[in-house]
């Protein structure tokens, strides 16, 4: 599972965090994660498949 973000998109509401720890703010509040790489390859997470559902501006994009 490949998991990507796009910063310019958040609005800093916070539900990825809820859903998973990987997912961290930077100064600006925006989304970033933990390691501070815009990508990252796991194995499949449903809470990361929350995360992306739950985002309102879709900052979050899951493919396989």
């Amino acid at each position: 599972m490949i998991i990507e973000i796009f910063p310019e998109r958040c609005i800093a509401c916070g539900l990825c965090r809820t859903y998973n720890e990987a997912f961290d703010y930077d100064i600006d509040g925006l989304v970033c994660f933990n390691n501070d790489e815009t990508r990252l390859t796991i194995p499949a997470d449903s809470s990361f498949m929350q995360a992306e559902k739950e985002c309102p501006t879709h900052a979050i994009k899951i493919s396989t």
